[in-house]
């Protein structure tokens, strides 16, 4: 690709980045407390700290980034007098636990761009920028992740871990030096997992694609050990070294620790449901979002009303989900099996499956969960239904013809991002406006 060429796609990718930035850092020490599950991970985050962890039911390597964010946090929180509040006995500010999140956060759309513009190698310069451009600006407009960079929660750690990895694979395989960028998938995809299992899911879409495209190759038996290599040795010593820390200050061994975590799951799933507990069934449609806050002062026409819901974007959620569903529905017509092309030299026709395979290996393990589910447990296909809406418009983008219909969704889903935006971030309405 020539300079020419690069500018527009490294300004958008610059412009998104910024835009993301922006949505995440405004106000983010509102609200002044603790709000959802902040008030378990920021004192295991302090606890850290202080070198005497406490039990979690998910591996520590977000916590460890929370104390991180903390950490260096506090100082500018002191020099600058940000307010604090008490957690645990210490004085910090709300600013000093969110920033990393924040920071980590946008650059999620910008490494959604990123693995957009990898896969669609062998595409015009043109389809491979819009393409590129449209979904880290529609991840942009997102709203359930948005909420999650905004608060000190562990999610969105396993997410922008599980793209880098997945985006590090796609790129090694046009690579002259592949195993460079296979190391930072392997390592990345391995870190996902140290944040969550479930983020296992970027692994599993990579696993399978890999496997699927493989026995379509004359080099399945060279590829089975690169694989056993790469896809499981690296990442599982990354999952077992991002323990050392943990298991260092509490003198606990691996096996007694996951014994402990597995009990606690299954402890989970007999409990009696959750008001927001909504199946994995249907996410998709985002059926159930869940309220992380609410807050009422005032009486009369003086009432302010201040509440964060996580939630998606509902006009980019359902037209991502559709795409998903006629991104399927056209694969199945052409009878082409998914991953029947090699994976490492990805060529055109190879964007569609790659974008289903991961949606359904991020979506359907949890139909063999019996534990009460949330909504914030769909945000690894939240990423592949947004990269299936972007394949679509910037498929539309191209044709003078189509091109309205494109511009139609994307100011139908900036329209509809501006009005739920303050349930987003947690600003102050009239108790009319937060009914309406």
């Amino acid at each position: 690709m020539g300079v020419k060429q690069a500018i527009p796609l490294w300004w958008g990718a610059l412009g998104i980045g910024t835009m993301a930035l922006t949505l995440r850092l405004w106000h983010l020490g509102d609200p002044h407390a603790l709000v959802f599950d902040e008030v378990y991970y920021v004192p295991f985050a302090l606890n850290y700290l202080q070198g005497t962890p406490s039990f979690d039911a998910h591996p520590p390597l977000a916590k460890y980034l929370i104390a991180l964010g903390l950490r260096l946090g506090q100082w500018p929180a002191i020099w600058l007098d940000w307010p604090q509040l008490e957690v645990e006995g210490l004085l910090v500010s709300p600013l000093a636990y969110r920033w990393l999140n924040a920071l980590v956060g946008a650059s999620i759309p910008v490494l959604l761009a990123a693995l957009a513009f990898a896969l669609s190698e062998g595409y015009s310069p043109q389809r491979r920028r819009a393409f590129a451009l449209l979904a880290g600006l529609l991840m942009t407009m997102e709203g359930l992740t948005l909420v999650e960079s905004r608060l000190a929660l562990i999610n969105i750690y396993g997410l922008a871990l599980g793209l880098l990895g997945q985006w590090a694979w796609v790129r090694a395989g046009r690579s002259q030096h592949p195993p460079r960028w296979r190391w930072l998938a392997a390592i990345a995809l391995g870190a996902a997992t140290s944040v969550k299992w479930n983020w296992a899911g970027f692994w599993l879409g990579l696993l399978l694609w890999d496997l699927i495209s493989s026995i379509q190759s004359s080099k399945f038996k060279i590829q089975n050990s690169r694989r056993l290599f790469y896809l499981g040795l690296v990442p599982l010593t990354t999952y077992i070294v991002l323990w050392l820390p943990h298991l260092a200050m509490t003198s606990e061994s691996l096996g007694e620790v996951h014994r402990q975590l597995w009990s606690t799951h299954q402890s989970i799933g007999e409990t009696a449901g959750h008001a927001y507990c909504s199946p994995w069934y249907s996410w998709p449609l985002m059926a159930r979002p869940v309220a992380y806050f609410f807050e009422r002062s005032g009486q009369g026409r003086e009432a302010i009303a201040t509440t964060i819901h996580a939630m998606g974007n509902p006009v980019l959620w359902w037209l991502s989900t559709a795409a998903v569903l006629a991104l399927a529905l056209g694969r199945l017509a052409r009878r082409v099996p998914v991953g029947a092309q090699q994976a490492t030299s990805l060529p055109t026709s190879a964007v569609v499956p790659f974008i289903l395979l991961n949606y359904l290996a991020n979506w359907l393990p949890w139909a063999l969960v019996s534990r009460c589910t949330f909504l914030y447990h769909a945000m690894g296909i939240v990423a592949f239904s947004a990269l299936g809406l972007a394949w679509l418009m910037a498929q539309w983008w191209q044709n003078p013809r189509d091109r309205p219909l494109a511009l139609l969704l994307l100011g139908a889903i900036a329209l509809s991002i501006w009005f739920w935006l303050p349930l987003y971030l947690a600003l102050s309405l009239s108790p009319a406006s937060l009914q309406q």
